[in-house]
């Protein structure tokens, strides 16, 4: 085992890539906020795309970022990466699709002691990674964090966050996605291509999620009245019209509402996703298009043209030939605001039912710019500062662990307050 000593705190593994790149301002920024002095390096194949990398960030912030390690290593070649996991504390890994490149640095960081956190918002490898690298990463006293991102981080800890802030006991919550673009109309596409590759892929093996949550969850939780059905007929909301919002949150919250009921003694909160669109028929457009996509999903020459073409079923948000501009990024907003239900009182055991239907409601919001490379860095960036600094608030020993439950205990919202990520609370009232 490396010494401590030797090993940089935080390695940004894949910083050519486009969600890599604007992680390297954030970690210049953060690692030396608040007298912290944390020492990062970078890694990837080409030494010379990542000198490229630092100049250009460097440039882009006014600093000179050329005496920034770098640290050769091949997502391909384990052992490079067993090397390059040697070198660091954590590792920051941006190299996607998950799906087909990210178990191999996680077995690395596991047998090299190196932490890790990543942005993946694949539930098939995040659901995996728990099943098949909880124990190995308890035994080697190591945190591997996924879904560090915009994916899962704003949903996740933002029903922490409420909570925390909660008199009594939460019965359910509803999460509200509204994301815009400010000013003008700006052409081009608003997310990277490897996130739409990401979720085609995603979507194409949803069938294995059962058969790995069969395994990871082999006694099911206690039925808790009352009962909330997601909403899924569309209906009006604020800001728009809204219906139901498929992604990484859902899943990830309810493994955070699980620990929560298995290891703290806490009734679990039922939980329920939904987008808001600001037309009807934008909503219906999107809709038709992931009605298209599900259809051609599970053939190939189906997921050959979604892969090929997806500014076409994605009406422009993606497209394969094209990165976002900047210009439209920093001009993107999201919000996502979160209502939950509950009591004022609180019982003693957490399998106890109440005889009245909850009687209080709390509302909270969670606002950012840029959520596909703002808050994504942002989060993904902080969420290794916060296993650097704050191990000691972390759980156990080590383990496989969602945003909520890893970071739940330490100061990673009030970091995420000061860099252009707000949890807030709008209001608490009696129902």
């Amino acid at each position: 085992m490396v010494a401590d000593s030797e090993r940089l705190d935080i390695v940004l593994l894949g910083a050519t890539g486009f969600t890599g790149k604007y992680c390297v301002p954030y970690l210049h920024q953060l690692a030396k906020e608040k007298g912290r002095n944390l020492t990062w390096g970078v890694s990837g194949r080409s030494e010379n795309k990542l000198k490229n990398v630092l100049s250009e960030m460097g440039n882009k912030i006014g600093v000179d970022l050329s005496d920034v390690p770098i640290i050769p290593s091949d997502i391909k070649n384990d052992d490079s990466l067993l090397k390059m996991a040697k070198r660091a504390k954590v590792v920051i890994n941006c190299c996607g699709p998950y799906r087909f490149l990210g178990e191999p640095v996680v077995k690395a960081c596991i047998e090299a002691g190196a932490n890790y956190v990543d942005v993946s918002a694949e539930p098939q490898f995040l659901e995996s990674i728990q099943l098949n690298y909880h124990k190995a990463a308890q035994e080697k006293g190591v945190y591997i964090v996924n879904a560090c991102g915009f994916d899962c981080i704003p949903c996740d800890l933002g029903l922490i966050f409420i909570q925390d802030k909660f008199p009594g006991t939460l019965n359910s919550v509803v999460t509200y996605l509204d994301l815009w673009v400010e000013g003008k109309n700006i052409p081009g596409p608003l997310v990277n291509y490897g996130t739409w590759e990401s979720v085609v892929y995603a979507i194409a093996h949803v069938y294995e999620l059962s058969a790995i949550r069969k395994q990871l969850f082999p006694e099911k939780l206690p039925t808790f009245k009352p009962k909330v059905k997601p909403r899924i007929i569309p209906h009006r909301a604020e800001g728009g019209w809204a219906m139901p919002f498929f992604s990484a949150d859902l899943g990830v919250m309810n493994r955070t509402q699980r620990y929560l009921y298995e290891h703290e003694n806490k009734r679990p909160v039922q939980v329920d996703t939904q987008g808001i669109f600001k037309s009807f028929f934008l909503m219906l457009a999107t809709a038709f298009g992931l009605f298209f996509a599900l259809l051609l999903v599970d053939f190939k020459f189906g997921r050959d043209w979604l892969l090929n073409y997806p500014h076409i079923f994605s009406w422009g948000t993606f497209r394969k030939d094209q990165y976002p501009s900047e210009e439209k990024t920093e001009k993107t907003v999201f919000q996502i605001t979160l209502y939950a239900e509950g009591w004022d009182q609180k019982l003693t055991n957490r399998n106890d039912q109440y005889s009245n239907p909850p009687n209080k409601s709390i509302v909270a919001r969670v606002k950012g710019r840029n959520p596909a490379y703002g808050t994504t860095c942002a989060c993904l960036v902080g969420s290794a500062i916060t296993i650097a600094t704050e191990k000691n608030k972390l759980p156990q020993k080590g383990g496989v662990y969602t945003p909520g439950i890893a970071f739940g205990k330490t100061s990673l919202i009030e970091l995420l307050n000061k860099n252009e990520v707000s949890f807030d609370i709008l209001y608490q009232k009696d129902i």
